[in-house]
């Protein structure tokens, strides 16, 4: 579990009580949630200020307390409409998503960071959303939560492939960056964001995750390709397979005692 979920479990009691008491629900969590994200995250992130870095920086955290706290809401309500809550969230994720690193990118050209590094970003965010669409559906992964199947095939190898080791590990962070708080900091673009803030750096972490989401996109374009050619050169190839419910590795997997 993320350090921020420990944190969250310890003192999610009173929200949970104060929503139960005002009769708020899981989906009108989401809504003020990203409300108050698109407006005052945005303003105070395209400002390219110190202070506008750390007051959005404060909006984001609270974005992520009440993201886990619609989840437990939605969990405790027997009513709640969870496709409508799930079809909100992943909506407003996306949206929040792009608008949030967008005005950072503003703040970030206030700063002085050429404009082309934006464009850069929205390509490689763009094509990573793309071929990550593709694994979701292909082999299951989710955006939150990885694939535990993947992770535990791909540790497999570490003893029995040592020349690969390295590159086995490189590659289940690379396209699951779930399955470790590494994956996390160095993959996505959270503590990126948060050193930008603290740090006053902001146009120095955008050009560092415009670069890591570029090289990620394309290898795991790449490891898909060489997948859909029936590839198995590789141990990441094989475990693929083993996802897949069209291939036969996957019928093997499932109904191997």
């Amino acid at each position: 579990m993320e350090w921020s979920k420990k944190v969250y479990k310890k003192i999610n009691q009173p929200a949970l009580k104060f929503c139960k008491w005002a009769g708020l629900s899981a989906n009108q969590i989401t809504i003020i949630n990203h409300f108050i994200t698109l407006t005052l995250g945005i303003y105070y992130f395209s400002r390219g200020t110190y202070l506008g870095w750390m007051i959005g920086l404060c909006v984001m955290v609270i974005n992520g307390y009440l993201d886990y706290l619609d989840g437990d809401l939605a969990r405790n309500d027997k009513n709640n409409n969870s496709e409508l809550g799930s079809w909100l969230d992943c909506g407003f994720d996306i949206v929040i998503q792009n608008a949030v690193l967008g005005s950072i990118g503003i703040g970030c050209i206030k700063m002085g960071m050429p404009f082309i590094w934006v464009v850069f970003f929205y390509i490689g965010n763009t094509a990573s959303n793309f071929v990550s669409f593709n694994y979701n559906t292909k082999f299951g992964f989710d955006s939150y939560r990885g694939n535990e199947l993947f992770r535990n095939l791909m540790s497999k190898s570490y003893s029995t492939r040592k020349k690969n080791s390295s590159l086995n590990i490189i590659l289940k962070h690379l396209i699951d960056p779930t399955s470790s708080f590494t994956g996390l900091a160095l993959l996505t673009y959270r503590y990126f964001i948060a050193l930008g803030c603290v740090f006053n750096v902001m146009p120095y972490c955008f050009i560092i995750f415009t670069i890591i989401t570029n090289i990620k996109w394309i290898v795991m374009f790449i490891i898909y390709s060489l997948y859909l050619k029936g590839n198995k050169n590789l141990h990441v190839l094989k475990v693929l397979s083993a996802l897949d419910d069209e291939r036969a590795e996957f019928f093997k997997l499932r109904y191997s005692s």
